[in-house]
């Protein structure tokens, strides 16, 4: 198998919330971004319209990485929402073809309803290392990470919550590895590996989590999942891989 181009950078915030679509009152989030969140990200950085974000960066266009650079710490956060109609209008503003009166509407809605506080769970200070390979503009995602020249402002999860991106110099190719046992410094599809549960040191801290998380998207917000394993601390993960892992710098990596 070939060595990959890649493109390293940080991602960081202040705060940052990947909403898990099963939450409903209280909104969870995961600890880190999903496949398809990231590939929104490139969307902003590269100008990619919207609705030309998933079939542009498809399995088949697009690879990434996740490592996990702080700790995960999170905080939940009383968010207050709120819910207006256009105005206090009480009328149809349909005019008929003579004469034109107001009609009243029959269900006038709501135009000052109460404010409902939410409990949202945020992450605090969230910095994950991203390794990203592109089969077309990868130059481009380069240069503009390099100069901090994006189309759109890069957000953590939400527009509320500013991201800030760090490119990181690196001789930008991965090379694979034959599958075994190895050090796994990203989230790592749980498919694809098993925990080599006796080489793990609890006095170093471990915090192993398997997760259910957003691989694909379509357009039509329909969304395809895998699990992963991830450590909640920035430590790697002793594996055994049944597929290729590579070596970028210092780390072995995979895939989402």
């Amino acid at each position: 198998m070939d060595s990959i181009p890649v493109v390293a950078f940080r991602y960081y915030g202040r705060y940052g919330h990947f909403r898990k679509p099963y939450s409903n009152v209280s909104s969870l989030t995961y600890p880190f971004p999903p496949r398809t969140a990231i590939a929104g990200l490139l969307g902003a950085i590269l100008g990619v319209p919207k609705e030309k974000v998933a079939g542009n960066f498809d399995e088949s266009k697009m690879k990434v990485a996740v490592a996990i650079e702080k700790e995960i710490k999170t905080i939940t956060h009383v968010t207050n929402f709120r819910q207006d109609s256009s105005g206090k209008v009480d009328y149809s503003i349909k005019r008929p073809k003579k004469d034109w009166t107001p009609k009243p509407l029959k269900r006038i809605p709501d135009w000052n309803k109460p404010i409902n506080p939410y409990p949202m769970e945020l992450l605090r200070n969230p910095s994950y290392l991203l390794y990203v390979s592109l089969n077309d503009k990868m130059s481009e995602l380069t240069s503009r990470i390099k100069n901090e020249r994006y189309v759109y402002t890069p957000c953590m999860g939400l527009s509320e919550f500013l991201a800030g991106l760090q490119y990181i110099p690196s001789e930008g190719v991965a090379k694979p590895l034959d599958p075994g046992e190895h050090e796994i410094s990203s989230v790592v599809c749980k498919e694809e590996c098993s925990l080599l549960i006796d080489r793990l040191k609890p006095e170093e801290g471990h915090h192993i989590q398997e997760l259910k998380v957003p691989h694909l998207g379509t357009a039509e917000r329909t969304f395809t999942y895998k699990r992963y394993l991830l450590n909640m601390v920035p430590k790697p993960l002793p594996v055994q891989m049944k597929v290729t892992p590579y070596q970028f710098g210092d780390e072995i990596i995979t895939f989402l």
